[in-house]
């Protein structure tokens, strides 16, 4: 029989994992904190120690550290980059998101358990770090609810028959299609079809890493390289070898970083900032983006060279708008699942509520659809889901005034090959004479604040008003 040391403080969402694991066979013991665990128990004598994060920063701020112990799995209720790679370095098997749940969670015990019983025989030793708890493999067939991308139209199909295509290879590939149409599930479908399975995918938001913090996340940095640089430590790169590397909105990307980038595509070697030596790396890359990359070749935003590494094979997701019927269909299931999520009795898909969705253009596409879903679940009572309460930009400006009208339909022919900056521009300048910043926030699924900052960003001046 294995035997488990779980180390959490009371409150923690580790501590419920203790009484699944010992039904499953696993002589478990618990401990407050390392202190008391080290207290009280031999930790050499476990087979493996699931800690969390919170307990090993109370540790460190004793400025004590971290005993020598068996395997280990960290979890942490904040899970960051910069502190997954260090759970890394300093020897945790895996590091995974709190809460976390059971059957993810049973997979990388079994998995530590095994590397730690036959260490010769391990398919890959080398520690990895998970950022999210939905890397599951891809078993039940593209479009059905199960697989976690939903629909039947002509469009969905063949992209769904490409992704299998493309997944039995190792071709770079670029994913395109606007905000919210579903380009990191389409990426993980591409990966839990690969040989790479196995192995881990490791999802980045280049939109969301700071431009100065970019390389070093990406690429390791060797100690000193910059301020606040105390130790050495792999990026994210290295982190995906033998996996797959989703850059999502790699249109973000420094243009010192996309050099660096090239390079690695080219020579399969990476460099850590401030070092001097290569490392060899195996990594599948799959990019995405919302932008136009060749026009931002052309105005020197973006290199030339890496666009036509990337450019190997092209996925374009549809708009939700251009979808039919499987609109309905992913409203059904957001439905579902937005209920269990509230504690709410099943709510009964209608005709009213269908009609109001078919009828609205779904610029933030599915993201705004399960934004606009979850406001009428929570607002609707419990007999009946009602149509109003999905707030749509049409609904609003058709109960402010009487003079309001809904927003006319945009031309698709004047939209084809834009991009979603050029949307957002012309959506808000054709709205804006007749919709409150609220409502246009409303209509585009982003806050007021979002889109003050998209104003500011894109130039888009504000409706002029004059005084009587």
């Amino acid at each position: 029989m294995h035997s488990i040391m779980i180390i959490s403080p009371d409150n923690s969402p580790l501590r419920e994992s203790e009484k699944w694991l010992s039904r499953y066979g696993f002589h478990v013991n618990t401990s407050n904190s390392l202190e008391q665990a080290n207290r009280y128990y031999e930790l050499t004598e476990f087979n493996l120690l699931l800690i969390d994060q919170e307990s090993i920063n109370q540790l460190e701020n004793t400025k004590k550290e971290l005993p020598s112990t068996p395997n280990r799995i960290v979890l942490d209720t904040k899970p960051s980059l910069t502190t997954g790679i260090n759970s890394m370095a300093q020897g945790a098997v895996y590091y995974l998101p709190l809460p976390t749940d059971s059957e993810t969670l049973l997979k990388h015990v079994v998995n530590a358990l095994e590397q730690n019983d036959h260490p010769d025989f391990a398919p890959d030793p080398t520690p990895q770090v998970y950022f999210s708890n939905t890397e599951k493999e891809e078993t039940i067939t593209l479009g059905t609810p199960g697989s976690g991308i939903i629909g039947q139209c002509p469009p969905m199909l063949e992209l769904f028959k490409d992704i299998k295509k493309i997944a039995t290879t190792e071709a770079t590939t670029l994913i395109r299609g606007e905000s919210g149409t579903g380009k990191e599930l389409v990426a993980k479908a591409i990966h839990n079809a690969s040989l790479r399975k196995h192995n881990q995918i490791v999802s980045i938001n280049c939109a969301a890493i700071p431009e100065n913090l970019i390389e070093s996340e990406l690429f390791g940095h060797e100690k000193g390289a910059f301020t606040g640089a105390t130790a050495a430590h792999d990026g994210l790169i290295k982190t995906a070898d033998k996996g797959t590397l989703f850059l999502d909105e790699i249109g973000e990307l420094p243009l010192e970083a996309q050099a660096r980038l090239l390079r690695v595509l080219q020579e399969g070697e990476v460099r850590r900032v401030g070092a001097t030596e290569y490392k060899k790396v195996s990594i599948r890359l799959i990019a995405a983006t919302h932008r136009d990359l060749f026009d931002m070749v052309r105005k020197g935003l973006f290199r030339e060279d890496l666009y036509y590494r990337l450019y190997v094979m092209e996925l374009l997701l549809p708009p939700l708008r251009d979808r039919g019927d499987d609109i309905s269909m992913i409203a059904k299931v957001l439905l579902e699942k937005t209920c269990q999520k509230h504690n709410k009795p099943a709510y009964h898909y209608n005709r009213a509520f269908d009609k109001a969705i078919r009828s609205h253009r779904w610029p933030g596409n599915v993201r705004e659809l399960e934004n606009a879903i979850e406001r009428a679940v929570i607002l609707s009572p419990a007999e009946k889901v009602e149509a109003a309460n999905l707030k749509l930009a049409s609904q609003l400006s058709d109960n402010s005034t009487k003079n309001v009208t809904s927003p006319p339909k945009i031309d698709d022919q004047a939209l084809t090959g834009t991009t979603l900056d050029d949307y957002f521009k012309h959506f808000v300048l054709s709205h804006q004479h007749k919709m409150t910043e609220t409502q246009l926030a409303h209509s585009l699924g982003i806050s007021r604040k979002s889109l003050w900052e998209r104003r500011q960003k894109l130039e888009i001046p504000k409706k002029v008003t004059t005084e009587k």
